[in-house]
């Protein structure tokens, strides 16, 4: 027993000559395996739902628990993920529900006991409006998810701005949830634009802030300014715009607007830009206010034109795998998951993420699987070991 919280335990060969005969692969020591305990259950009451508005207009619920200690943290909010997750499950206020961490971290609603139920459980009423807004609320009809159309809320305002700073998008150093928070309500942010006039004379005045911390977050926000196109493009918040589709548009193009004057014509030459991108990408730039925020941020300093970064790889038709898809199985030894997927595109191929007849190559490593059983299924994939891969693309 310890006098502590574990969720597992590692095995290993408890000799050095054992483990130098196993080795190692470029993830893991093949002489230790590790072991996850089942994860532990809790029961509580559901005491309430709120609803949250995301960056698109997404409303999630979220359920506010009578607080319960779970593997080593207290548990009060889990996320309901929508009104599908909640009647399918037959959720209620009132109602006693049996919670668990999927793997330890996250918080997750089981079921309901529906044996303890005494009939003072009432019915978890979806709003029909906007929790923020109150404007009425869409469902489309292949989406789980009620969604707020209103593209001032201020809840999508305020996520919007959290998005474009964050990691995966215009990465701004520093500059996280809790200061586009601050500046908010100080009044200084309307708009995504409003983060490249920030007035850094006051910010260093700021608790918590003084002349270094103002003069950090000024060079990480200049730095973004040069950002490549698709940073920039996934940072809009256009609904299914991802980082993906962010590169696959700015390799097409040589500025931002250009996105502006093109048809559903012109987007349907794009491979793997489908219809549902292409609408909301039309419909964010005909919409007068967010034409007026990208005038205002470029007149601001922020790139707006295509870099090296954007440019499509440029790939000669004799390349070994001009063409081709690629998909990679098990355990690599000789390099990681990335670095043999860059090397399947340096070569020509694409990557993509499922056996089917679409399949050219798999590529097997160790522990292979289900993937390395349907492609043999199939008949039509060749099936290329590590070493075998690394001769055909030249090592």
């Amino acid at each position: 027993m310890y006098p502590y919280e574990i969720d597992g335990m590692v095995v290993k060969a408890n000799s050095l000559e054992l483990q130098q005969r196993a080795g190692s692969t470029t993830h893991h020591p093949r002489w230790a395996i590790a072991f996850k305990f089942k994860a532990k259950q809790a029961t509580t009451k559901l005491l309430n739902v709120e609803f949250q508005v995301g960056k698109v207009g997404s409303i999630t619920p979220v359920a506010k628990l009578e607080p319960v200690a779970l593997a080593g943290v207290t548990v009060s909010s889990v996320s309901l993920h929508n009104e599908d997750f909640i009647r399918n499950k037959d959720l209620r206020l009132g109602d006693t529900v049996l919670v668990e961490r999927a793997g330890d971290v996250i918080p997750y609603i089981v079921k309901p006991m529906e044996e303890l139920r005494d009939g003072s459980e009432r019915e978890i009423v979806f709003p029909t409006n906007c929790p923020v807004c109150k404007s009425e609320l869409v469902r489309a009809e292949d989406e789980a998810a009620w969604r707020c159309e209103n593209p001032d809320c201020e809840a999508q305002l305020l996520q919007r701005m959290i998005h474009h700073v964050s990691k995966n998008a215009m990465d701004i150093d520093g500059f996280g949830e809790s200061q586009i928070e601050r500046f908010y309500r100080l009044g200084w942010l309307h708009s995504i634009a409003d983060i490249y006039r920030l007035d850094y004379e006051a910010i260093a005045k700021l608790e918590g802030f003084g002349e270094k911390s103002a003069t950090n977050l000024r060079a990480a926000i200049e730095k973004a300014k040069k950002n490549p196109l698709y940073r920039f493009l996934h940072s809009l918040t256009i609904h299914h715009l991802g980082i993906k589709a962010g590169k696959i548009l700015a390799a097409e193009i040589e500025n931002v607007w250009d996105l502006k004057d093109w048809d559903e014509e012109r987007f349907r030459q794009i491979k793997d830009i489908g219809p549902v991108l292409t609408h909301n990408v039309i419909r964010f730039f005909q919409n007068e206010k967010n034409v007026d925020i990208l005038q205002d941020m470029e007149s601001l300093g922020v790139n707006f034109n295509q870099t090296d970064e954007d440019k499509r790889r440029v790939v000669s038709a004799d390349a070994p795998l001009s063409g081709k898809t690629i998909l990679f199985t098990g355990t690599l030894v000789k390099m990681g998951r990335k670095e043999a997927q860059a090397k399947a595109e340096a070569a020509g191929a694409k990557n993509i993420s499922a056996v089917s007849g679409n399949l050219d190559y798999l590529i097997v490593g160790e522990d292979a699987g289900s993937k390395l059983k349907k492609a043999q299924a199939l008949g039509t994939v060749t099936i290329l070991t590590e070493d075998e891969f690394l001769e055909l693309v030249g090592g």
